[in-house]
């Protein structure tokens, strides 16, 4: 009894340290400045009007850029001034979270400059990674519009290694 104790300790201790590394590699690999060049509502319903991470109309991201500091979770997004959207820049906390099936998400809150949270209800938000690379990565965020719910899908460009809070 004894042993099987501590052969599943050690197996425990060794599926936890394969992880770790996965998710420290994947966030220095997000590591940069990151452009939304494309955004995609998935779904058959045909939506194409959303609000998304109640900040501004889901077509205000497209061209947004998005700054992300591995090392503190500190981050920022840009919207650009077109049209019906005006320019904002919004500072995040953020981090990757494993949900446990091999996938990753990406999760954030809005903070102030001195990295508190700005919402009193400590309010985040989490999209799942659906593909991710050293140059692309495409996020999928669940949404809803008049009741209906549905995924927007933005694909992003890494445009730089540089960061620019």
């Amino acid at each position: 009894m004894k042993n099987f104790i501590y052969a599943t300790l050690a197996f425990l201790l060794i599926s936890c340290s394969i992880t770790k590394p996965e998710t420290k590699q994947s966030k220095k690999t997000l590591k940069g400045t990151w452009e939304v060049v494309n955004i995609r509502f998935v779904s058959d319903k045909g939506m194409n009007k959303a609000s998304l991470f109640d900040l501004v109309d889901v077509n205000c991201f497209k061209g947004s850029e998005w700054v992300f500091i591995p090392e503190n979770g500190r981050g920022k997004f840009t919207i650009l001034n077109s049209g019906q959207c005006e320019n904002s820049i919004n500072r995040i906390h953020w981090s990757l979270h494993e949900p446990g099936d091999g996938t990753f998400q990406f999760q954030f809150k809005y903070v102030d400059t001195k990295n508190n949270p700005i919402n009193n209800e400590n309010r985040g938000y989490r999209s799942k990674i659906e593909q991710f690379d050293t140059n692309s990565m495409i996020m999928r965020i669940a949404t809803t519009f008049e009741g209906n719910s549905f995924e927007i899908a933005m694909t992003f460009n890494k445009t730089s290694e540089e960061i620019n809070l």
